[in-house]
């Protein structure tokens, strides 16, 4: 028992007899950087996130099943750029670029047709009627996968762009801008 009391001592006395720098047991140098790189959010941070995505796209369909059925396609767009701006900014990686393609898409297809009250006919005879042709006729980039995966995700089956078949775009650009042309 003396000897333990004696092994303690000597051990105290030289734990408190060292140079402070000794005692830590490792070094490390800290410094403080400022990067822009963001971490990877974790599981939890993304299934809140997802979450988020999937009730804004229950309230976007919920929204649309409000409007007029003579709405036409001006506030479905516009209520779908603001559900896409939101998922676009909740989403990571490859989900995000695509929601992107879609965000870019809506903001094209309102700038080219809300000047003309979202009126093909006007947009044919006063404005862009190429361009509208082209958002109209084609595929939006990044739609078809951003919506399977809200409706694989979710369940929730959000709106698909304003469409017309590139022949029936193309009579109603014959019949406005040629109406003697009987072809």
């Amino acid at each position: 028992m003396v000897l333990v009391a004696v092994g303690i001592a000597s051990a105290w006395a030289w734990i408190e007899n060292r140079p402070v720098e000794d005692l830590t047991l490792t070094s490390s140098t800290t410094t403080t950087t400022t990067t822009t790189t963001v971490p990877p959010p974790t599981t939890v941070d993304q299934d809140a996130r997802n979450l988020e995505i999937c009730n804004d796209a229950r309230a976007l369909v919920d929204e649309v099943a409000l409007l007029p059925s003579d709405a036409g396609p001006g506030p479905v767009a516009e209520l779908a750029l603001v559900f896409w701006q939101r998922a676009e900014a909740l989403s990571t990686g490859a989900a995000r670029a695509e929601m992107s393609a879609v965000v870019t898409y809506y903001e094209d297809y309102l700038e080219t047709a809300a000047p003309f009250d979202f009126s093909t006919t006007k947009i044919i005879l006063e404005g862009d009627k190429e361009k509208l042709q082209q958002l109209l006729t084609r595929p939006a980039p990044g739609l078809a996968e951003s919506r399977q995966v809200i409706g694989f995700g979710c369940g929730v089956d959000v709106p698909t762009q304003p469409s017309m078949r590139a022949s029936d775009f193309e009579d109603l650009e014959d019949r406005l801008l040629d109406p003697d042309d009987d072809d």
